[in-house]
């Protein structure tokens, strides 16, 4: 009489999904946050993920989407999928560019109208589309630093959790139209 026993030194196959998975984390845990964000970054553009700052945008759960971001390997197609119609939308978006998909702690208004300029979308004033960013509540921008003294002194300006949240709102009615 055979029975089909399992050894007890042999263990049950894990799901290979979850296999790589525990190894990705485990080799991910001990790398600073920018390593972790281009690898992840990576493996999604090089297996695929499409739709991935949609479905974080339907979630609305406010998580960090710096990686889906990714989805856009350059600010023309952040710009195009965002669609800004005003000035400071416009400012706006080339901000997550610089911030989100970027990883630029803080950045300039000059910064930013340079793209603009290259996009062929350049401001006139983007200090006065930064300003109305900031006047704009809940806040989108806040200006971190002012070097100078002169009204035309460089200022440094970080996109808020709210700025970053209403271009992904752009980006997603995009998607979804």
């Amino acid at each position: 009489m055979s029975t089909s026993v399992v050894p007890a030194t042999q263990e049950r196959p894990l799901d290979p999904e979850l296999d790589v998975l525990s190894t990705i984390s485990s080799l991910l845990t001990d790398l600073p946050e920018k390593s972790q964000a281009r690898i992840v970054s990576w493996i999604t553009s090089r297996f695929g993920a499409p739709g991935a700052l949609a479905m974080a945008a339907k979630r609305g759960d406010g998580s960090d989407s710096s990686d889906q971001a990714r989805e856009f390997p350059d600010v023309a197609t952040l710009f195009v999928a965002a669609k800004p119609s005003t000035g400071a939308e416009k400012a706006l978006t080339v901000g997550f560019w610089l911030q989100e998909c970027l990883h630029h702690d803080e950045w300039e208004g000059f910064a930013i109208n340079s793209e603009l300029k290259h996009l062929g979308h350049g401001l006139k004033n983007v200090t006065d589309a930064l300003n109305s960013l900031i006047e704009h509540r809940p806040q989108l921008v806040v200006q971190l630093r002012k070097s100078g003294k002169t009204k035309q002194a460089r200022k440094r300006y970080k996109l808020t959790a709210e700025g970053a949240r209403k271009v992904r709102q752009m980006v997603s009615s995009e998607i979804e139209a």
